[in-house]
């Protein structure tokens, strides 16, 4: 009966002041492994979308570029044809969906060759819209999505 009360003594004596500490640093850990896990998730994506927009606009600007106008082309100068960037657009369209468009037109330029030809450029710039999945809990900016940038220039490469 003594070791009875003296349990419950034992009982009555912890302070009052500390109930619910350990509930707090289970909590507050947890939120901040979930912050963790967002960071590592989200930032995986955002790397593996910028890549996939770099691919995108790699692989428009040489559609783009390879699309040259075939009459001057018989005349030994390389011209792009007139729809070179509706050609970009399309691989664009195709490659990211709803996604990725072309910000910023296809801007045209000319590069000099070592050999002194002249041959088009072509510029694109792809830009896509995606949802990070735990972050976007959070963020709401941009109705909570994420913007990845990339952009790419291609030449045709003529023959010898």
């Amino acid at each position: 009966m003594h070791m009875r009360s003296s349990g419950r003594r034992l009982i009555c004596r912890r302070p009052c002041g500390e109930r619910g500490s350990f509930t707090f640093a289970v909590i507050f850990w947890a939120l901040m492994a979930m912050m963790l896990a967002g960071l590592v998730v989200d930032g995986g994506l955002a790397l593996t979308e910028r890549q996939r927009a770099g691919d995108i606009a790699e692989q428009a600007a040489r559609a783009g570029a390879d699309d040259l106008d075939p009459n001057a082309l018989r005349n030994g100068q390389y011209v792009l044809a007139p729809d070179a960037c509706a050609r970009a657009q399309k691989v664009v369209s195709a490659a990211g969906g709803a996604s990725a468009v072309i910000t910023g037109g296809c801007p045209l330029g000319s590069l000099t060759l070592p050999n002194g030809l002249v041959v088009p450029t072509m510029t694109v710039r792809v830009q896509i819209k995606y949802s990070p999945i735990l972050i976007g809990m959070i963020y709401t900016a941009n109705d909570g999505k994420f913007i990845a940038n990339a952009s790419a220039t291609a030449h045709p490469q003529p023959g010898p």
